[in-house]
């Protein structure tokens, strides 16, 4: 069985995921600079209505994955909230100014959540050197990571990605995500050996209401449209994935 994971970007995506038979999701909010930590409504409805796992992405603003002591704490209060909501687990990652693990970081970020699961973020392909990270990961007790193989995405990947379930995937999930389509998960999972799969599966959603914005700005020329994700795209690959 492979075990689909949705990247939801907040709750009408969630409840795609959850319509469209996803078995766990990612909750989170602006993919359009990576994703960043849900608000405190978005986490307090989530955990009100959604009957799978949700594990919480924190990471407190877009860039880069060096944090600091005042943004380390920040991380560590929106963790102890989700424990507080009743998440699975919380989604996270820090590296240090040489590219490797800020080991003080995460495990700073994992005592706040203890009791939670974790899953280690793509900073995963950030690193300077990804095997050895992902030894220190099994070590600290992270049970998932997600990885597109250290490429923009993860069919580019593949090679890293089958490396890495060939070295570690009977110690830690390995989970291919960046890129992936109904076109090209079947190969991705076929050629790395991996069990989990993590996509977002997003549309440009329709009702941004084109009376008003006709050419999808507006006067300022901000964005007036978005994405969420599909549930009948999550529908279609969870059959392809796991067919009956």
């Amino acid at each position: 069985m492979i075990r689909l994971e949705i990247c939801a970007n907040g709750i009408k995506s969630l409840r795609n995921a959850m319509d469209g038979c996803a078995q766990c999701v990612e909750l989170c909010e602006s993919l359009e600079v990576g994703g960043v930590t849900p608000s405190f409504g978005t986490l307090a409805k989530a955990a009100d209505i959604s009957f799978i796992p949700i594990r919480v992405l924190i990471r407190p603003r877009s860039g880069n994955y060096i944090y600091d002591e005042e943004e380390v704490e920040i991380m560590k209060t929106d963790i102890m909230l989700c424990k507080k909501l009743g998440f699975e687990g919380v989604v996270i990652g820090a590296l240090n100014d040489e590219g490797k693990l800020d080991l003080p970081a995460v495990k700073a970020l994992m005592e706040a959540g203890e009791g939670l699961k974790f899953t280690f973020h793509r900073a995963i392909d950030a690193c300077v050197n990804p095997f050895e990270a992902m030894e220190q990961l099994i070590d600290l007790g992270f049970d998932k990571v997600l990885t597109s193989g250290g490429k923009p995405k993860a069919e580019e990947g593949i090679p890293m990605i089958a490396e890495m379930q060939l070295r570690y995937g009977d110690k830690i999930g390995i989970m291919p995500g960046g890129g992936i389509n109904l076109g090209n998960v079947q190969d991705i999972i076929n050629m790395t050996g991996v069990k989990h799969c993590h996509a977002s599966l997003s549309h440009w959603v329709p009702r941004f209401n084109e009376k008003l914005y006709p050419n999808q700005v507006d006067n300022t020329g901000a964005q007036m449209v978005w994405t969420e994700a599909n549930y009948e795209l999550i529908y279609e690959m969870e059959k392809m994935l796991n067919p009956m």
